[in-house]
């Protein structure tokens, strides 16, 4: 007969499905910061200022106060600085705290040190930014899109392109912008000094763009503006031309494609680091 001692061994971790660990974090952060009064005034004042003109556009266009409702008319969704504007402060608003918060309270630790991986907690993260900003810079334009097909003001054919283009232009402006939001917001434990970055970030190259552009009449310095180049994109998708010269369409797409890449990158980077310091 032989004595040894007794073996202990932690049970083994099976992690649930990536989908299941995703939405988790996903639907706790948008009930901690999307339904909160800000953001919401934000969506529904947002939602109404991007609407309401596009849908005005395309009921004035049917009555003959304008050339007529076509494609192009849809552009006017993105030719409405309101949008820019709400984008622009969802973004900061929201995406302030979505990861300064957690770096302040620690509680990054406790994600990390679950079985949760780096890529889940950024996926969850980001969505909650990517999911309020596509509710202003996607839903008005594919509802105006519907509405218009179903009454008759444009063909079917029409608005389903315009819903395709809406839908695809929309998702690289949302996640362009939550890239920065969430990048940006990984640098500091302080939500202030995550929205100030955003908000500054996202609007000087907005300014330095145009006042470079207004310097030296050279079109190019407007891709250093990604407001700037998600419109060249929008603008070549619904066949509007523009007098003189202006953005070339596929180098627009091509760096709107390239920075949230660049973006989600560095964060991920970022946030491999943290958790190399938590162990």
């Amino acid at each position: 007969m032989t004595l040894s001692p007794p073996r202990y061994a932690l049970a083994e971790h099976r992690l649930r499905p990536r989908q299941d660990r995703v939405w988790t974090i996903f639907s706790v952060n948008v009930r901690l910061r999307g339904l909160r009064i800000f953001p919401l005034l934000l969506v529904g004042f947002g939602f109404v200022a991007t609407f309401v003109p596009l849908f005005l556009t395309e009921l004035f266009s049917t009555y003959g106060l304008s050339s007529g409702p076509s494609l192009a008319s849809f552009y006017s969704a993105y030719n409405n600085l309101m949008l820019f504007i709400f984008t622009l402060l969802m973004s900061a608003v929201v995406g302030s705290g979505i990861i300064a918060d957690d770096l302040r309270t620690k509680s990054i630790s406790l994600y990390l040190s679950r079985p949760i991986t780096v890529l889940d907690y950024l996926v969850g993260k980001a969505g909650v930014v990517g999911a309020l900003l596509a509710l202003l810079a996607i839903l008005p334009g594919v509802l105006t899109a519907v509405l218009v097909g179903v009454l008759g003001y444009v063909s079917a054919t029409v608005a389903a392109e315009a819903i395709g283009i809406f839908l695809g232009t929309g998702t690289l402006l949302v996640l362009v912008f939550t890239g920065f939001a969430v990048l940006l917001s990984s640098l500091t434990d302080r939500k202030s000094f995550a929205g100030a970055g955003i908000f500054a970030v996202l609007l000087s190259l907005e300014i330095v763009a145009s006042v470079l552009y207004a310097a030296t009449n050279q079109v190019s310095a407007l891709y250093l503006a990604p407001w700037e180049d998600v419109l060249s994109v929008a603008r070549w998708g619904f066949g509007v031309s523009t007098p003189g010269a202006s953005l070339d369409p596929s180098v627009a797409l091509s760096i709107v494609i390239a920075l949230p890449v660049v973006l989600y990158g560095a964060t991920y980077v970022r946030l491999r680091r943290l958790e190399v310091m938590t162990e």
